[in-house]
């Protein structure tokens, strides 16, 4: 066969690895960076080409190693690999403001400046620093109560957001240069330092694609979990400074350092479901390269292959495939659900930077992962015009029409419990002290329940019993001789027998008993000699007969729908679902007003007849309502407007913070 020219195969490099048990050859594009995965004939081929053109001597041999078919297959790799670089360097891509990619200068030359650092903090003597630092952290989080984890419940402020903002470059300088650091332990040269914007918004980057070409496995893996290691590092730091800094800007910062750093790792950088460093770690670990092209280019066919009825894609088939798909089905779910969080946490609070918040998240999690992975197929490969946007209206006709024709109904979940401070509560009639009362159980119709005691009242009735025996006396003397002070006397004794019936109807008061069997629940301390006053709550009496009463607060929202019919009713107990009458619902208006929101609060009454007060004792149930049907674009409608009442309170909640 005819050799390739001598600078197309020195722009070559190749290298034998492993990858699921079995052996694959990789060829490099010096000049271009790219690695490309060749037969094993192919890349002999090669090898021997390169041979024969920088050994004249051993040129007959090379040239009777290659047949001409593989021949073939060798100038076809190096045709291709002319057409990348052809995109790669002459081809100019178009502008794109929300995704691009800035190379700045290239780090191999510095590299060798790095080695002495490199040397010292990459190897063993760092992971005793970071196991030295995580018990430091523990016991300052042990003695603090593990105070800073508050940090975590303001994640979604927005002074939260704005330190983010400003912070999230630097940390992620820092993240990039322990990936450096390793690659120059480990001899990788670090092709290329840069930023990359997304969506407007600067993040740094450098490129270790030569790791795949000069490392060694488990120094692949240690410089994709070294970003991870710089992370974690990052964030004990700000957590140990955290508890040395107090009242100030910087301790703020701190704290919103650490749950960045922390939520960062967990939640992205070491998700092996994202294609970031953990994602890189795990494959190269298991020797599975280009796992997460091979799971989406499965889950894609099988989607053409359901879409097609068969005629396009391929179906799943076989543990592997079904493995890969479900793998690929993961992560997209995966990164709904974070798109979903951040939405549902930031629209409500910060409705317009909500949206561009959420925005911007689907873009870094869906639009750059496409962007970056499209491959440059040639325009013969690519589906036509016609047929493409076929697709897309089709699609776009079917959402429209399932706007409009879908239906479903209006429903919400209303957590329930017995109204054990409205229907059963016990109130104290007459102010005294606890002599004795019944413990939590059941109890019997009569039996007493709360027994106490005033001395005052035993007093008084004394002193009025006296006073009834003087009266009398005084009433028998002057009967007789003297009318007027006899009715005197009798006026007399009516008040003091009235004011004597009131004291023993109060003594009578200060015991309490069961009007009926059921289960006694004290509901305050009454520990012995404590004074309770009238009105004073003493516990429920929960009946073991009749129709147990629930309630439970009514989201204000609701209402207009619960006025307009509820279609059914279900309640759900200890597991069971139980069908409960609508006519057993009644909903009230509670005088009082949210004091942050001032929001009206609403409370719904459940008369529950399939089960009594003493039965539901410890049993709290959900109860979910449906409304009337209605359709798709109307579910939206009041998506969208709860989102808009949840942005209102949270501004009153915000103003009200700002004139306290």
């Amino acid at each position: 066969m005819d050799l390739v020219r001598l600078p197309t195969l020195r722009q070559i490099k190749l290298r034998l690895a492993a990858e699921g048990g079995r052996a694959i050859y990789l060829a490099q594009d010096l000049s271009t960076g790219r690695i490309f995965t060749l037969p094993a004939k192919v890349a002999l081929a090669v090898r021997n080409s390169q041979i024969a053109v920088s050994d004249p001597h051993r040129a007959a041999d090379a040239k009777a190693s290659v047949d001409e078919e593989v021949a073939k297959e060798v100038y076809g790799f190096l045709h291709m690999m002319k057409a990348v670089q052809a995109t790669d360097l002459l081809k100019r891509k178009p502008f794109n403001p929300l995704f691009m990619n800035l190379p700045l200068f290239d780090l191999g030359p510095w590299q060798r400046h790095l080695q002495g650092l490199a040397r010292l903090l990459v190897g063993w003597q760092s992971f005793v620093a970071l196991a030295l630092l995580a018990v430091l952290c523990f016991s300052l989080g042990v003695r603090n109560n593990w105070a800073i984890l508050e940090a975590f419940q303001n994640v979604f402020s927005l002074q939260a957001l704005l330190s983010f903002g400003l912070v999230a470059p630097f940390l992620k300088l820092i993240h990039e240069a322990g990936h450096v650091l390793t690659a120059t332990r480990y001899g990788v040269r670090v092709r290329q330092f840069g930023v990359m914007v997304i969506g407007l918004y600067p993040m740094p980057f450098v490129d270790c694609s030569d790791a795949d070409m000069t490392a060694r496995r488990r120094h692949r893996v240690a410089i994709s979990l070294a970003g991870i290691v710089t992370d974690v590092f990052i964030g004990l730091i700000a957590f140990a400074l955290w508890h040395v800094t107090e009242g100030n800007f910087f301790h703020v910062l701190l704290g919103n350092i650490f749950v960045f750093s922390t939520l960062n790792s967990i939640l992205f950088n070491a998700n092996p479901l994202i294609k970031l460093d953990g994602y890189y770690a795990l494959t190269d670990a298991l020797g599975r390269r280009n796992f997460y092209t091979r799971a989406m280019a499965t889950l894609s066919g099988a989607r053409d292959w359901v879409v097609s009825f068969g005629a396009q894609g391929q179906s799943l088939r076989g543990w592997r495939r079904k493995g890969l798909a479900g793998y690929a089905l993961a992560t997209v779910l995966y990164r709904v659900n974070i798109l979903w969080i951040i939405a549902s946490a930031m629209m409500p609070k910060y409705l317009g930077l909500g949206a561009v918040l959420t925005a911007w998240g689907a873009l870094a999690m869906f639009a750059l992962p496409f962007m970056r992975d499209r491959p440059q197929n040639p325009a013969a490969d690519r589906p036509k015009p016609t047929r493409v946007w076929g697709w897309r209206l089709g699609i776009l006709s079917a959402v429209v029409a399932g706007l409009f024709l879908l239906k479903w109904p209006f429903s919400t979940v209303v957590p329930v419990s017995l109204d054990i401070t409205g229907s059963y509560q016990i109130t104290v009639r007459s102010p005294g002290f606890v002599d004795t009362r019944a413990r939590y159980g059941p109890v019997t119709a009569g039996q007493v329940i709360l027994q106490q005691d005033n001395v005052v009242l035993a007093d008084e009735l004394a002193m009025l019993t006296e006073e009834l025996r003087g009266a009398a006396l005084l009433y028998e003397a002057v009967r007789g001789a003297d009318p007027a002070k006899a009715q005197a006397a009798q006026e007399k004794i009516a008040s003091l027998q009235e004011r004597q019936a009131n004291v023993l109807a109060e003594q009578a008061n200060l015991t309490l008993t069961a009007a009926t069997a059921g289960v006694f629940m004290p509901l305050t301390s009454m520990e012995a000699r404590r004074w309770l006053g009238p009105g004073d709550l003493a516990g429920a009496l929960l009946p073991q007969e009749g129709a147990a009463v629930l309630t439970g607060a009514f989201p204000e929202r609701y209402v207009t729908l619960y006025r307009g019919g509820v279609d059914k009713a279900t309640l759900k107990v200890a597991g069971q679902y139980q069908s409960v009458p609508v006519s057993g619902l009644d909903l009230s208006e509670v005088m009082q007003r949210n004091s942050e929101s001032g929001a009206r609060s609403w409370q719904l009454r459940l008369r529950h007849e399939a089960a009594s007060a003493a039965q539901m004792v410890g049993h709290p149930g959900q109860l979910r309502l449906s409304f009337e049907r209605a359709p798709a674009w109307r579910h939206l409608q009041f998506w969208w407007q709860g989102v808009v009442e949840k942005y209102r309170s949270a501004q009153l909640i915000e103003r009200e913070t700002l004139l306290d």
